[in-house]
Formats: C-alpha cells, structure tokens, sequence
C-alpha cells in the first residue's frame, strides 16, 4: 500500500532436525521440537480445529494447523493491531479481529464480508450496505453500523492523528473538513440507515469505487473505543475484543506476536488454520530460516532462487508468483525544469529502454515489462495502446532527441539520476542497465547518486521537488483505476500537470457503467503515457515459496494465471483465510513448533 506521496506498504510479508531444542537467537521465537525427521504425521481429517471447522482430506492434526510466518522489521515501529488506530505502525498479523464490509477473492473481485449486498443511490451521493445479523464481539456485544460509524469518526478526529485520512479524504462527505478541524467528526457523512443492520455512506459526489475502497473497513468495537478511548486495547490479550476468527495471545513486537482461535467467532468465514505466529527479525536472511523450518513461507527474491536452487531441500520447490499490490518501478522527471520539461526528451528516454533485455538479464521471472502504470490484470489496465508511445526504438529516441534540440546529447546538460537501494527490485542493477544505455545511445550525460530511502521520499515530496530524476515504486492501496492512476493527478506525487487527465480522472471515478469506465481509463493511460512525465520501466512480480506441508486453493492460480495467496494475503480482508490448510505431510519437512502454542 502507498502513501499518497511516498510509497509504503501495508503489510510488507512478506534443516534444523525436529529432534531437540532451538533457540533461534536474542530477541526471536524459541521453537521446540516436535519428533524426529521424516515422521509420518496422522491424518485430521473430518476431526474439527479449535474454531470448530471439520478438517478437509489430506490435512493435519488439529494440533498442526498453525502457520508461521516471517516479517522484517528493519526500519518499522510497531504500535498497532488495527488499520484504524495506524497504518504505517501496524504490527505483523494486523487485521484480523474484525470483518471489512467486503472482501477481495482471488481473482481481485470484490464479495460479501460483514455486508451481505450494497448498492449505490438513485442521486448516486451514498452507498447502503447491509449487514450479517448475528456476527457477535467477544465482549458478548453485536456487530452492527455503530461500530463502522463510530470507527469512521474516529479516524476523521484531529486528536487521534490517523496516518490515512487522505485515503477517505474527497469521498467521504465532509470528511476532509473533519481532519482539518472545521466540522465536528461526528457530523461527517457515515450513518446508521433504517435499522442496526444497514450503514450508509454519503459521499462527495458521485463516487463509483466506494466498495472497492471498503476493502479497508476493518471495524473497532465501538463500545471497547469508548471504553478505552483508542484502538490500542488491541495489543493487549486481557483487553483484545474480536469479532474475528482470531483472538490476541501474545503481543512481543520485536520478537513473535502469535494470535490463537477466538472460540466465540460467530461469524462465517472460519479457517482451517487456528493459529497465527509473526516471527519478527531484525534483518538478516530468510531463505536459511524457511529452509530449517522455523518459518512456513518465505517471499524471495532473484538472489534467493539462485541460492535455493543449489540447496537440495528447496530446489525442487514450486514458485508461486503473483503481483501482489501490483508494484510498477518507474523512473519520474521534474517536467517544469529542464531539460526535462521538453516531452521530447522525456519521449527519447522513454523509447531508449529495453524492458525486455533488463527483465532477462536482472529480474527474471519476477517481473513483467512496463509499457503503462498499471499492471495487466489490474482493473481497467490495458497495454498494446499504449506500447507506440514507450516501445524500445533506439532510432526513433534519437531522432526525438535531436528534435528536441540535443542531436547526439550535444548540449544535453549533466543530470542526477537519484536512487535508493531494494534488493527485491534489483534496482542496484536496474538503475545502472538504464543509465549506461542512455547515455551511451544518446550520448546524454546522466549521473546515478543513491541515497538513502529516507533521504530520497523527503526530497521527492518537496513541493517543489528536489529531484530532477528519480527511480521509484508505486503500490495500489484499494483495487481500482482510480487509486493507481491518480498518483499523477495535479498536485499529486509528481508535478506534470495536465487539466485533460485531470477531467478523465474525474470522469472515470464518477462513471458506474463499466464499459464507459474503461474507454475512460483507456484514454488516461495513453495520455500519460504519451506525455512521458515518467518512464515505466517494469511491474514487480512477488516470488513465494511455501513449506510442502501448506495446501489449499488459496495458493492455485486465479483467472489471470497468478498463483500463491494472492493480495491482500492471508487475513480478514481476503476469501483465502478459509482455502489453506496444513496437510498430512507435515512430518517430511523440519518444522519447529513454537513453544508459545505448548
């Protein structure tokens, strides 16, 4: 997920023998043993879990199914379990102590989460959703419109600070003048509607994405908000109040948070899979981690298929790709500074890329050629229009070069081409491929300088910029046209300003009717792309490997050929909390049980 200036995301996720006992080092989960190597595991089929799920064919013992997952916490401060009390502090396994109004499936379509059908008004100026009746709090209280209502509230009142509010800011009527201070927050346009059961939202305007965008209703207790006054009795297990599958066990944000079955969920998405373990660890390499069995996913990147291909434990193991938040890499220009603000440069570079040769060489197979922003299988996304205004033609950049006044880079001024290090990117090699081709096929005087991450978003953010050039990602936040494409609105990230993709931006977000919504978006992403105030360079795909012993339809490909959990991942937010299991096999791979669970 990203920012509305930097990019940021949400959940960034992503053979010790079973004999004796490890201590995986200062700060990390103990893991104890759980038998020898190799050790045929009984079948728990048809016997139920902790949540009360009967077990499908081929899974494990209750007693196994639990999954371990790994995070970074490198750079990261972690405050928070719930999206509306922070977004940027949210601590691994956030998330899952509440139902959003909808969710996303694996093939990114939007289906019933706490509301079982919606619809938009005749004046096209709210939305209407409809509630699951019977979905109780562990505190004994119901979830109703109340709790969205009051957590809504919350996130507009300026005293709590919350780190989104740009996300509802222009959507939700009077919002934006909540967080400002201007209106009360409890006057901002969420509402319970004809019963207990029904919420309404009233936007500003006509606002076709607004389900999509309530991917991210993940509710606070409106009683256990006024009793505590924030979110944060969330990170407590005496205090942690859930309507989710989930409950608070422990709360160690530099080492393990482990959330076990909330045995009061009344709610109807349960999984097979009770129990959650966050491994955290302050850097350092997954790869040995996954391959001793102290994590049961790993997220990889280039380097580590390399490495894992020598390794007899994982070299055999199946990749699973997918892309995610939909990553585009992208290099930006200040296009009010020269030589920059002249399109046909911007154009020249533009077609002296070779996508093709640097995914080969650098990133293969994580990752796909970029001839738009937006990533094939993204909503609206289209690609062969585009393709005439970026495709790789080192006669025509050069030709565009020299009309723009630089025939064979003479007179082309030194320019800083700024960077920041990500090693799942390869942007190291990346950013070096693009810089020796320009500059030896045009004969352009582009200069790299990496700096540090920090350093790189401040100056990027400056209103002006203090970058000339920049390499940088970007990440959908919810899963529409309009999230992704408006990163280049005027006054956005970047400062290209262009009134006509302005007015398709507007156009598309209010259109309802499908069709006319992607001729829209179609004409947009043409427009940017033939203005070149960026070049896009390649969309990110996200490499996993996962221990043997997982299963279910979570990890098969989905419509458009994309396999393992797909985005949001494993949580409240998405259908594949109730498609994976642990399976019967479970004893041919070293897993080390958490002793949190003993």
């Amino acid at each position: 997920m990203s920012e509305p200036t930097t990019t940021n995301h949400l959940r960034r996720m992503s053979a010790l023998s079973r004999r004796g006992f490890l201590a995986a080092g200062a700060g990390a989960l103990t893991l104890a043993a759980c038998g020898g190597e190799s050790q045929p595991t009984q079948s728990g089929a048809g016997t139920k879990n902790a949540l009360g799920v009967k077990l499908p064919a081929g899974a494990a013992p209750a007693g196994d199914q639990y999954y371990v997952q790994p995070f970074d916490s490198t750079g990261a401060s972690y405050k928070a379990l719930d999206f509306y009390e922070s977004v940027y502090s949210r601590a691994p396994l956030a998330d899952q102590f509440t139902i959003p109004l909808v969710r996303l499936n694996r093939d990114y379509s939007i289906v019933p989460g706490a509301a079982t059908s919606w619809e938009q008004s005749a004046d096209l100026t709210s939305w209407t959703f409809h509630l699951r009746k019977g979905i109780m709090w562990s505190d004994g209280k119901e979830l109703t419109a109340a709790d969205y209502v009051e957590t809504l509230r919350y996130s507009a009142e300026p005293k709590h600070a919350w780190d989104f509010t740009w996300f509802w800011s222009g959507v939700i009527k009077d919002y934006k003048e909540a967080v400002a201070g201007e209106v009360p927050a409890n006057s901002i346009g969420v509402k319970q509607g004809s019963d207990k059961y029904t919420l309404v939202i009233e936007t500003e305007g006509p606002i076709a994405y607004v389900p999509s965008a309530c991917l991210y209703t993940t509710p606070l207790s409106a009683a256990a908000l006024d009793k505590y006054g924030s979110g944060s009795y969330n990170i407590n297990p005496e205090t942690c109040v859930t309507c989710g599958p989930y409950t608070l066990t422990k709360f160690d944000p530099t080492a393990t948070i482990v959330l076990g079955p909330n045995k009061k969920y009344t709610g109807p998405f349960k999984p097979a899979i009770d129990t959650l373990v966050g491994k955290i660890y302050a850097g350092g390499d997954m790869l040995p981690r996954f391959q001793t069995g102290q994590i049961d996913q790993i997220g990889v990147t280039p380097l580590n298929l390399k490495v894992a291909a020598k390794n007899p434990r994982t070299k055999d193991l199946h990749l699973y790709k997918n892309p995610n938040d939909f990553q585009i890499w992208y290099t930006f220009f200040d296009t009010k500074k020269a030589p920059f603000n002249n399109v046909k440069v911007r154009q020249a570079l533009a077609h002296c890329v070779d996508r093709d040769a640097i995914i080969k060489s650098l990133l293969e197979p994580l990752a796909t050629p970029a001839y738009g922003y937006l990533t094939p299988g993204y909503p609206f996304a289209v690609e062969e229009p585009l393709k005439p205004h970026t495709n790789y033609d080192p006669q025509k950049a050069k030709a565009l070069l020299a009309e723009a006044g630089f025939p064979d880079g003479r007179g082309f001024p030194e320019v800083t081409f700024n960077w920041w290090a990500n090693a799942v990117s390869n942007t190291s090699s990346v950013v070096q491929a693009l810089t020796e081709n320009w500059n030896k096929t045009l004969g352009v005087n582009i200069r790299l300088q990496e700096i540090d991450k920090t350093t790189f978003y401040d100056r990027m953010n400056k209103k002006p910029t203090q970058l000339t050039m920049g390499f940088v990602p970007y990440g959908m936040d919810y899963f529409d046209a309009s999230n992704m494409l408006s990163v280049y609105k005027s006054g956005g990230r970047h400062n290209w300003d262009n009134a006509e993709y302005d007015e398709l931006l507007a156009k598309g977000a209010a259109e309802s009717d499908t069709t006319k919504r992607q001729d829209i978006y179609t004409q947009a992403q043409v427009l940017l792309t033939q203005d070149a105030p960026a070049v896009f360079i390649f969309h990110l795909l996200y490499g996993y490997y996962y221990a043997p012993y997982i299963k279910g339809a979570a990890l098969g490909k989905n419509a458009d050929g994309y396999d393992g959990i797909q985005w949001p991942g494993f949580n409240s937010t998405s259908d594949s909390l109730q498609q994976l299991h642990v399976a019967d096999n479970v004893g041919s791979w070293p897993r080390q049980k958490p002793t949190d669970l003993q």
